[in-house]
């Protein structure tokens, strides 16, 4: 989604949601003094341009002269004097500088990222990928900012890295850190795909994990891991379908929300990438649907955990929880905003009768259908206080039911598409009487997976056989899926 049609939805959300934090944020004139959720002007845009110059003239400066030196002191107050422009304005200067791209907030700067090349890469060697200037900083701090940016990589890391190093230069309104990003582990070797997946699938649940502790303790959210983590996953997606998608299979009744999460974002990522392969499309999703429950967050355990009916009170504070979420990213410094749209509209419904209800009603964006559908389905196959998990067939045929109303019936049926009738780890009784679990969908007939058999039709387990369902063999058609619970195995085990 471009930047204009990012904010438009944003505004919209922002009345939607009738709260005075969320409307502090996003303002008309995308100029709102908020640190660094701020929304940048195209003028402020254009004078970061300003701010890297500067910033590059002040590393080279203190370099090449003496700290006595003129130029040494000019660099400093010019750089001062065009951070001053911002902080009249009310706005802090957040800048992050990741592998080629530049950003101000979450505004990419493309011509920056090409002029200021070789800033990146002297920032990003240093471990200061990150860096806010906040307001109130002082030509003092600045100065002693200076010396840390024009340390050498190696002198960096002998005084304990940057963080030691702002530490003791005592930088309290200059805030400098590296970007944290997930990377797969070195010993995991590119064409193990399973390994690939499972490790991004870990290491989201731990995200997942710290989300809760951050926001149950009124902290803010970890936002370069989230992008570091969305990351992960977009590129398994795009590159290990499948062996991806098998992970959403996996299911904790402790730990659902957790899990939920995770699965949510996979399958939207997945039913995302069959429309675009657009990055920050994809980005933007991964997020939303990774954090579309954030809101359940600071609902009372006792009424998330209920296992019996909830009241008409407690079901109220149930269906604020995308109002309690979308108020927490849409606050969160650097976080997508374009995310929060979808936070916040993920129960709406496809025929807008769901929650919470917006005065004029407008559809859902795109990205917010995409992740309903993803939603109902994990929520339907998982074990959750208030129900027991459905079959992975009855689920899929209940999508289909709810198609055009509660659901974007085109996106239904892509999603039926991606997953099959019978989703990836589904175990399914075979006319033969043998019991298999499909591995992958088949692209050309939905009913007709690949499937592993692991029992006769005498019930006995047995060496695992790949079939093809759509190939020749012997006639073989998928009668039901079954509760594998009954057959005392372990999915798992097999895939």
């Amino acid at each position: 989604m471009d930047d204009d049609t990012s904010s438009d939805i944003i505004r919209e959300a922002a009345g939607a949601l009738g709260a005075e934090g969320l409307r502090d944020v996003i303002e008309d004139d995308g100029a709102r003094p908020a640190g660094p959720t701020t929304a940048f002007s195209a003028k402020q845009v254009r004078r970061a341009r300003d701010v890297l110059a500067r910033l590059y003239a002040l590393r080279r400066a203190e370099r090449f002269y003496p700290p006595e030196h003129p130029a040494v002191g000019q660099a400093i107050d010019e750089l001062a004097s065009v951070l001053g422009q911002f902080h009249d304005e009310g706005v802090d200067v957040p800048l992050t500088f990741y592998e080629d791209e530049l950003l101000l907030g979450e505004q990419l700067l493309a011509e920056d990222s090409v002029l200021f090349d070789q800033l990146i890469r002297d920032m990003t060697a240093i471990g200061a990928g990150n860096v806010v200037f906040h307001q109130g900083v002082t030509r003092s701090e600045i100065e002693r900012f200076a010396k840390i940016i024009s340390s050498d990589p190696e002198a960096v890391a002998a005084q304990g890295g940057v963080a030691a190093m702002v530490a003791a230069a005592r930088l309290e309104r200059i805030a400098v850190s590296d970007v944290a990003v997930y990377r797969e582990p070195a010993e995991i070797k590119q064409e193990d795909s399973g390994k690939l997946a499972r490790a991004a699938y870990s290491n989201a649940l731990e995200l997942m994990r710290e989300l809760e502790r951050l926001i149950r303790s009124s902290q803010v959210i970890n936002v370069p891991r989230v992008k570091g983590t969305v990351r992960s996953l977009i590129e398994n997606v795009l590159n290990n379908r499948y062996a991806t998608l098998e992970l959403t299979g996996l299911k904790s009744f402790d730990e659902y929300t957790f899990y939920h999460s995770v699965n949510v974002a996979i399958l939207s990522l997945a039913l995302g990438s069959m429309i675009t392969h657009d990055y920050r499309f994809l980005s933007t999703l991964g997020t939303g649907a990774l954090l579309h429950d954030v809101g359940k967050m600071t609902v009372d355990l006792k009424v998330l955990n209920k296992p019996g009916p909830l009241t008409s009170d407690e079901w109220a504070q149930i269906r604020q929880h995308p109002i309690f979420g979308a108020e927490n990213t849409a606050l969160t410094p650097g976080l997508d905003k374009a995310a929060t749209v979808i936070v916040l509209e993920h129960h709406m419904r496809y025929d807008l009768t769901g929650y919470p209800q917006r005065v004029p009603p407008r559809k859902q964006h795109l990205a917010s259908r995409i992740v309903a559908v993803a939603d109902a389905y994990d929520a339907m196959t998982s074990q959750r206080t208030y129900s027991a998990p459905r079959p992975q067939d009855d689920a899929i045929l209940t999508l289909i039911k709810n198609a055009d109303t509660a659901l974007d019936p085109t996106l239904v049926r892509l999603f039926v598409g991606l997953m099959g009738l019978y989703p990836p780890r589904s175990v399914v009784l075979l006319s033969s009487g043998e019991t298999g679990i499909v591995v992958s969908p088949n692209p050309r007939d939905v009913s007709l997976p690949r499937v592993r058999i692991i029992a006769a039709a005498s019930g006995d387990l047995m060496t695992p056989i790949d079939i093809d369902l759509s190939e020749d063999n012997e006639g073989r058609t998928i009668e039901r899926c079954i509760d594998p619970a009954g057959l005392n195995v372990e999915v798992s085990d097999f895939l």
